[in-house]
């Protein structure tokens, strides 16, 4: 197995994983080391799939999409078949929100690997990557049997070669994506007992466990992950103390009363992160968030700060150093950041303006300066009309301006855009948006009465996302309106203890 391909085995599983993470934070878990280049052979490789690929991770740890996409196009140009770049780029693209241009792009790796599978049906790699992409496609009963196909080809290896421990880990990620937790957990296990020294195996293992099972045995075996482990790997390293970190803040939790001291764990494991790699804007963003969730909003700022020192372009670090500022009542200093941000978007990208002036417009509207809010949210709509004429599939465009819509008040036209939203949904979309999209109809059905139809807006949210507060909140005030007090108040308290702040 090449490097590229260790590359999107690893980052794949992680894209399978449960939604556990913040919107902000995507799980972005790939052991492979960025090389290190000089100038003298950057400029000898800069026609290298690698050079690309390595540029593309850099973009990303700076918080740069858009950048990775252009990186993969240029590998792309190199390897125009290469099924895991088509992927990336795919999966960056749904991000992103262009949600045709990444069906296109996952289609188009598609082809490649049924033209692969015919002539070698016994590729297990091919299967696996398959079984992601029409997963991600939302094409569930096709995937799982491209998984269980792969399974079939690792089973065979295995009986050749019971010591094949690259089989025994793809094994594990094949069982993972089916669903079949423990099975995939003894897999890795299997690969440890082959080669204990085996850091990816431990790695998985201590993932999987973190989600699905005990935390101190996933940070034991993020333990043994570090030992194993180079020392001068840092950029490896930096990743997996990332990886533990986020196991920590986002993980399954028995006991909500843990969480504060999860996050200080995982607060202790972020910075090891950035001791390693400091000058990743991510891995600073990531830490602002732990910062943000544990109330230290002061701590967060001055993280978001040092991302900014990292990647002064960054329109998100901005906009977000925006959202604390205000909470923080420090006003001037939020309207200034609103508007470095809303600077450095281009003209031209629409739906990052978009999406800025309405944000702007939800933070004025906290502090009572309702018509500058009203300006604000009218540029927002104006801006996601922009936008959404070039690319009319962009569901999360589509629930940015419904959320317009509500804010100044049009109610009825921003049902009409939710559900918009939510019958041409792509398959492949991020649940997250649908969530949002059911929650934001609810919002606007229970401003116009509609308190019945309101709680059964909620209930889809709550069902794809029983971890948003607002979707319990709003249910909660639907159930009031109805005079269901006891149902009401149970709403309510879930609401609050899922951290409910108006």
């Amino acid at each position: 197995m090449g490097k590229k391909d260790r590359i999107i085995e690893n980052r794949t599983v992680g894209r399978q994983l449960p939604e556990l993470l913040n919107f902000r934070q995507r799980i972005i878990f790939c052991l492979a080391s960025l090389a290190i280049l000089s100038s003298i052979s950057a400029i000898a490789q800069e026609n290298t799939t690698d050079y690309w690929m390595d540029r593309a991770g850099e973009s990303i740890d700076n918080g740069s999409i858009e950048g990775a996409i252009l990186a993969y196009d240029e590998a792309l140009k190199i390897e125009p078949e290469n099924t895991s770049i088509l992927f990336w780029k795919a999966s960056d693209l749904s991000v992103l929100g262009r949600m045709n241009e990444s069906r296109e792009v996952y289609e188009n790796a598609l082809r490649i690997l049924e033209k692969v599978l015919k002539k070698n049906p016994e590729d297990a790699d091919s299967w696996l990557k398959m079984g992601g992409i029409l997963s991600s496609l939302n094409r569930q009963n096709e995937s799982r049997t491209a998984y269980e196909k792969s399974l079939e080809t690792l089973n065979k290896r295995i009986v050749a070669n019971p010591k094949d421990v690259d089989a025994w880990i793809s094994k594990g990620n094949a069982l993972l994506n089916i669903g079949k937790w423990d099975e995939a957990q003894d897999a890795y296990n299997k690969a440890i007992e082959i080669d204990s020294q085996d850091y990816r195996a431990w790695a998985r293992k201590a993932e999987v466990i973190g989600r699905i099972g005990d935390i101190n045995e996933s940070m034991e075996a993020y333990d043994k992950t570090i030992e194993l482990m180079s020392s001068n790997n840092t950029q490896e390293l930096a990743e997996v103390w990332r990886s533990r970190a986020e196991v920590l803040a986002y993980g399954l939790m028995k006991d909500e009363s843990q969480r504060t001291s999860r996050l200080e764990e995982a607060l202790v494991a972020i910075n090891h992160s950035l001791e390693l790699d400091p000058q990743s804007s991510t891995k600073w963003q990531f830490k602002a968030d732990i910062l943000s969730q544990i109330g230290c909003k002061d701590e967060a700022v001055e993280a978001l700060d040092e991302a900014l020192e990292q990647n002064p372009e960054d329109a998100d670090s901005w906009l977000w150093k925006a959202s604390l500022l205000m909470e923080k009542k420090r006003f001037n200093e939020s309207r200034e950041a609103y508007d470095r941000a809303i600077e450095l978007i281009p003209e031209d990208n629409a739906k990052d303006l978009a999406e800025c002036w309405l944000s702007k417009g939800l933070a004025l509207n906290k502090t009572g300066r309702q018509n500058e809010a009203e300006t604000a949210f009218q540029k927002s709509l104006e801006f996601c009309d922009q936008a959404t004429s070039k690319n009319a599939g962009d569901i999360s465009l589509l629930e940015q301006k419904g959320r317009a819509l509500f804010e100044l008040g049009r109610y009825n036209e921003a049902v009409v855009v939710y559900d918009l939203a939510l019958i041409n949904s792509p398959d492949i979309e991020l649940s997250s948006i649908k969530i949002s999209a059911w929650i934001g109809k609810g919002d606007a059905l229970r401003a116009l009465g509609k308190n019945e139809e309101a709680i059964l807006a909620y209930n889809k949210a709550i069902e794809l996302g029983p971890h948003y507060s607002n979707a319990w909140q709003g249910k909660g005030e639907a159930q009031k309106a109805m005079g269901q007090i006891g149902n009401a108040s149970l709403s309510f308290l879930v609401a609050d203890k899922l951290g409910y702040e108006d």
